[in-house]
């Protein structure tokens, strides 16, 4: 760039002089002065404009993200597009090569809200019918999506996207390919699969399956054409008012399924608690009865075993229980009176020969009538 702008001043300068020369010529012509000078001038000027103009007219610079097709006036059919030119400065024949420069870095084209919106070295823009890319499910529901185009020229065949398209190639080709294939995709989906991404046999699932099945059937056409393509990203998909309304019904009515599930599922865990509760009550009061039944049984079992000791203690010592019986007297006890018609259990006579053995308490016995 800076060598086309030198040459550019060069030639402002040399214009100047031819200018200028002619100018003095006059001046010294109407003064009556020798003109020679002043022609002289203008003729240097002028025969190095001559060859500084084609010079500077034959210069192309090229960028590393561009590259220039060569078309020569003066041949004809294949042989009329020259080997394309490289990045750097390149010189062509000028007035007879014209040189058409096509962007070969990433161009990007999205189709959304009824235009087709260029960024990057887009040479063409414009209205598309309808908002967005209109397409039908497989249901027959009607869907918009907003479709965005990653694309690139083939340095290659440069000379083809040339002969073929031209710098139309992003409306006459690559919008209406576009569209069509997305079509073509769409029909292959329900549009509860495009709802969401994932596995296309499921509800909910397929944008991811329709991006590829579209890059898929557009990467071998405009291979054909010398583009390369990039990717297809699908960035929103617009559904009918109906669809939108079904779905939010449909969700509605699953929460409230879900709903009523978690209630019979709350209501069963109740009444299961409720029933281990009462079957621990019922094991517990079981539990309860055979401890007492088993503590009456021990000691109904502990009572008929000291019977049957005493019994055996009775039969062996008849005396024994008249002996507890005064041993449990107080040691102030003196005088038992007995009614003399009441039968007498115990042999006084022994009992007062046993107490005054054992230096008990005194016993006096009085028989009242």
């Amino acid at each position: 760039m800076a060598i086309k702008t030198v040459l550019n001043l060069i030639m402002f300068a040399l214009a100047l002089g031819a200018i200028g020369g002619l100018g003095l010529a006059a001046v010294n012509a109407s003064r009556g002065k020798r003109v020679r000078s002043g022609i002289l001038i203008a003729a240097v000027a002028v025969i190095s404009l001559i060859i500084v103009a084609p010079l500077n007219a034959g210069l192309v610079l090229v960028q590393p993200s561009e590259v220039g097709v060569v078309f020569r006036q003066t041949s004809q059919g294949e042989a009329a597009l020259l080997t394309p030119l490289s990045t750097g400065m390149r010189w062509v024949v000028p007035f007879i090569d014209q040189v058409t420069i096509y962007p070969i870095s990433q161009q990007t084209v999205e189709m959304a809200g009824g235009e087709v919106i260029g960024y990057s070295n887009v040479t063409s823009a414009g209205s598309v019918e309808g908002p967005a890319v209109r397409a039908i499910t497989s249901d027959g529901q009607e869907i918009f999506l907003n479709v965005t185009v990653i694309f690139r020229i083939d340095p290659a065949q440069v000379n083809q996207v040339h002969r073929t398209w031209q710098t139309r190639y992003e409306m006459d080709f690559i919008v209406p390919l576009t569209r069509s294939e997305v079509r073509n995709a769409v029909v292959n989906y329900g549009a509860e699969q495009l709802w969401g991404g994932g596995d296309p046999e499921s509800a909910g699932g397929g944008r991811a399956f329709l991006e590829q099945q579209i890059i898929d059937a557009m990467t071998p056409q405009l291979e054909t054409q010398g583009f390369i393509l990039t990717d297809v990203l699908i960035r929103d998909i617009s559904f009918s008012q109906a669809f939108m309304d079904a779905i939010e019904n449909r969700q509605v009515a699953e929460q409230e399924a879900q709903r009523a599930v978690y209630l019979v599922q709350q209501q069963e865990q109740e009444a299961e608690r409720a029933r281990v509760e009462a079957q621990g009550l019922a094991d517990a009061r079981v539990t309860q009865a055979e401890g007492e039944a088993q503590a009456t049984l021990l000691q109904a079992q502990a009572e008929a075993e000291a019977l049957r000791l005493i019994n055996e203690q009775l039969s062996q010592n008849p005396g024994l229980i008249q002996w507890r019986y005064i041993d449990q007297l107080g040691d102030n006890v003196r005088i038992i009176v007995v009614p003399s018609n009441s039968p007498f259990l115990f042999d006084l006579q022994a009992l007062l020969e046993q107490a005054g053995a054992t230096g008990g308490p005194s016993i006096e016995s009085e028989t009242t009538p």
